[in-house]
């Protein structure tokens, strides 16, 4: 292998091309194989013992799609975006466009468009610890002119002036950008890589082929088959990475608190036991959809059958729905068996402190079991929702207006399960009362309000005094805490008023619509009205953090509801369908 100094800017030497043509041309199994080798896929390719690998196979399509957005003209329309174009701040990635465009001939888009029609392909490679860029590109020329742009670019930053080393590999030449890292064209293919001999075991599958390489590997093409004609595409072999010992923590099927195994516990026993997990993003006008998706068994959720149900078909109760909801969560989880089973799920450090909570709980509601006794008596199902608060001018105006939000459960037997949780309640709220008084916090007014199809116990903040204004009083004030029944429904509410709206939904929360195990709506237009209701604190912020002035602070709070303003919700969805365990991120844009 000869190595020698080379100008990436240097124009070749027109007799030795014509006679490097002529010998390639001469040699019909070495252009055969070439060709051959061209017709290989970024899979076939690369080694099997990759354990990482991301797909990107239009971009040129993404950036059709950016351009040509019905959002496109509003963004730049923003004034911080304005003027965010216009500052010295960005004035490298300007100059870095000008650059790249000079050096490909053509504006940025379309040199990108034609350099990566043939897709980007991202892999990492577990023996030699390596990772390798792959850009295929119908244009040779503009791969060469890509070449020469990352060469100056490397080079002139290492200050060697547009000097590179240069090597030959089996009739392809490979750049050195630094020590590490090199670079080769291998025909219609662009080859980054930190491991030399990664690289070469590339250029030897693409002239040679060969049966163990990535694409031949069955965990890869049985993740692989299911992720479509998505606008990114990810591979991880997970179960490589976890037998390497790599983040035991993630993989060892234990939580560290309650509140994780209720959100997570599910998705820690799959990992434990999953070969592979792909992701897929879905880029269109209405918005963007990532997936992510492991192989899954029921037998693998063995002491956690609470989170998906038996074989893995348990489904959410329906969302609820109000007025100006901001959002909705509902997810089938059985609490009570997450509890009792919780000393075989959870770390030793979490379980002391599940036993000390355990036996306050079970004080608290006289000597009843907590975890049998009173989540027992509650159906699984969960179901949150959580509103913008209005306050009438006549009431207590809170210096911060926080939102509303309720939780609702259905009771297997309605009849004691009211009386207790009632009795409970009742002694909360005089508990709160006596340690407010001690704090110098306001007080809690109990009633009782009966309906023909509900009972509630309401509580609200005794209003100040006469002589004290109504407005900026305490946060305590956005506080109504209520417990309703209607039927088999239980609501437990931070406001009396939301938990009056959700005991007229009975005919919703009894629908039979099929639900995925867990989903979550947070709705944009609700939450930018929610801080919209506390502009002035946010600017207070800003100016107190950052000591702007007040025209400066407003510029940059309302910059967040320009943003917010391009969007219309975000949707998550987790689910097992068909053997597959799918979580699921949907965020909807504004149409225009």
């Amino acid at each position: 292998m000869t190595v020698q100094a080379l100008s990436p800017f240097r124009c070749s030497n027109r007799s030795l091309a014509v006679f490097a043509l002529s010998v390639f041309l001469a040699s019909p199994t070495l252009a055969e194989d070439a060709k051959q080798g061209d017709r290989r896929t970024a899979a076939e390719l690369l080694p099997a013992s990759v354990v990482a690998y991301v797909e990107v196979p239009r971009l040129g399509d993404v950036i059709e799609l950016v351009a040509d957005h019905p959002l496109r003209q509003s963004i730049q329309d923003m004034p911080a975006v304005r003027a965010i174009g216009s500052s010295d701040q960005v004035r490298p990635l300007r100059d870095g466009i000008a650059a790249f465009e000079g050096g490909m001939g053509r504006p940025w888009d379309e040199a990108l468009t034609v350099l990566t029609d043939g897709g980007i392909h991202l892999a990492f490679d577990a023996p030699t610890q390596g990772a390798a860029l792959l850009i295929k590109s119908s244009s040779r020329e503009q791969l060469e002119r890509f070449r020469g742009v990352v060469l100056a670019l490397s080079q002139l930053g290492q200050g060697n002036f547009g000097i590179a080393r240069q090597a030959d590999y089996r009739g392809f030449t490979a750049y050195a950008l630094n020590d590490n890292i090199k670079l080769a064209l291998v025909d219609h293919w662009f080859l980054m890589t930190n491991k030399p001999e990664l690289g070469k075991s590339i250029i030897d599958r693409y002239l040679d082929g060969d049966k163990h390489s990535l694409a031949a590997s069955d965990s890869f093409t049985a993740a692989m088959a299911g992720a479509g004609d998505a606008s990114l595409k990810a591979y991880v072999d997970v179960e490589t990475i976890r037998d390497a010992g790599v983040a035991p923590k993630l993989y060892a099927g234990k939580t560290e608190n309650v509140a994780a195994e209720a959100l997570f516990g599910g998705i820690v026993a799959n990992l434990a036991h999953t070969p592979s997990a792909v992701a897929t993003l879905d880029i269109d006008p209405s918005g963007v959809r990532l997936t992510l998706a492991t192989p899954h068994q029921s037998e693998w959720e063995t002491g956690r059958e609470y989170f998906f149900g038996e074989d893995s078909a348990a489904s959410a109760p329906p969302l609820l729905q109000v007025p100006h909801q901001l959002l909705a969560i509902s997810t089938h989880r059985d609490l009570s068996q997450m509890w009792l089973r919780a000393p075989d799920l959870m770390t030793d450090k979490a379980n002391e402190d599940l036993a000390q909570a355990d036996t306050n709980l079970t004080t608290f509601f006289s000597n009843r079991d907590f975890g049998e006794d009173i989540l027992g008596s509650l159906r699984p199902g969960i179901q949150l929702v959580v509103q913008r608060q209005s306050f009438d001018a006549a009431s207590p105006q809170p210096a911060i207006k926080l939102p509303a939000f309720a939780m609702q459960f259905t009771m297997r037997t309605p009849e004691e399960t009211t009386r207790e949780f009632r009795r409970v309640f009742q002694n909360l709220v005089g508990f709160i009362n006596v340690v407010g008084a001690m704090q110098g916090q306001p007080q809690l007014d109990q009633d009782f309000e009966q309906t023909d199809s509900a009972t509630l116990l309401t509580s609200t903040y005794v209003p100040p005094r006469e002589e004290d204004p109504l407005a900026a009083v305490p946060i305590n004030y956005n506080f109504s805490p209520t417990l309703a029944f209607a039927g088999e429904r239980m609501i437990v509410s931070s406001s009396t008023q939301l938990a009056r709206t959700l005991t007229e939904l009975s005919a919703q929360s009894e629908s039979k619509v099929q639900q995925p195990n867990t989903v979550a709506v947070l709705n944009a237009d609700a939450l930018a009205d929610t801080l919209r209701d506390n502009k002035q604190q946010l600017v207070a912020q800003n100016m107190l953090e950052k000591g702007h002035g007040p025209d400066q602070a407003n510029a940059e709070i309302d910059v967040l509801f320009d943003i917010l303003a391009l969007f219309k919700d975000v949707t998550v969805e987790l689910d097992v369908d068909d053997g597959q365990l799918n979580l699921t991120t949907e965020v909807q844009l504004q149409s225009k």
